[in-house]
């Protein structure tokens, strides 16, 4: 049985692209995904839409997500004709080899992980969708990511991400997104644990995101901080 998408590797290029239409069948796991209900909670988002508008305008739109791969929503962004690549940036983070030896516990080998993770050509995407990531990384990481990562934003691209707001005492399960429409998301928990390693404030939201304009800050119902934010 054929998957609903061909999965392209290519120099490190890593996307979807929809098969012909005889890869569907009626056992496919991707629908069985796509068109179950929640079981999950789901809450609603206030920019999804917009950055949805605002990235379907451009010409062959291109959006990087770093989340885990959930099937519906490459097919929520094929519909609308956008292209999808997917890195997932914990699945990478949270590995051995990056970690170094230093005056702490544990470093970060930067120039390791970047010399074989995110090799894109600058200016090549339209969006970035980083859920609530960055949230569960090293501060220093993160900056250093969104650094490397603006290189390869188009000008007047855009992000969207959530931070929370606030963090406990233990490792909290991660959580992947899952589509159900424009306005809404199922927060879906995972086996892996990590502890938020830093609670972003607006201020420091701006900081991280040097160099982009701040678009739009919401603070939703279950007290996640919603950002869109556009390269000039």
């Amino acid at each position: 049985m054929k998957n609903l998408f061909d999965h392209f590797t290519q120099s490190g290029l890593k996307f979807w692209k929809r098969p012909p239409s005889d890869g569907i069948t009626e056992n496919s796991s991707f629908l069985n995904e796509q068109f179950s209900l929640p079981i999950h909670p789901s809450f609603p988002t206030s920019f999804l839409k917009d950055f949805v508008d605002n990235v379907t305008r451009k010409k062959n739109p291109v959006v990087l997500d770093i989340g885990r791969v959930i099937g519906s929503n490459i097919e929520y962004f094929l519909n609308l004709g956008i292209k999808v690549y997917l890195e997932d940036l914990l699945a990478a983070y949270v590995r051995p080899e990056y970690s170094v030896l230093t005056e702490e516990p544990l470093g970060w080998d930067d120039k390791n992980f970047f010399s074989t993770n995110f090799l894109y050509a600058d200016n090549y995407f339209d969006g970035l969708i980083c859920w609530d990531i960055l949230d569960y990384v090293d501060p220093r990481f993160a900056k250093t990511f969104v650094e490397r990562v603006y290189a390869k934003m188009k000008p007047d691209s855009f992000v969207l991400a959530f931070f929370h707001t606030s963090k406990g005492l233990d490792p909290t399960p991660i959580r992947k997104y899952r589509v159900l429409y424009e306005a809404r998301l199922e927060h879906i928990p995972l086996e892996l644990k990590l502890e938020i390693k830093k609670v972003y404030q607006t201020r420091d939201i701006n900081q991280l995101f040097s160099g982009y304009q701040s678009q739009k800050f919401c603070l939703l119902k279950h007290n996640m901080l919603e950002v869109l934010l556009k390269k000039p």
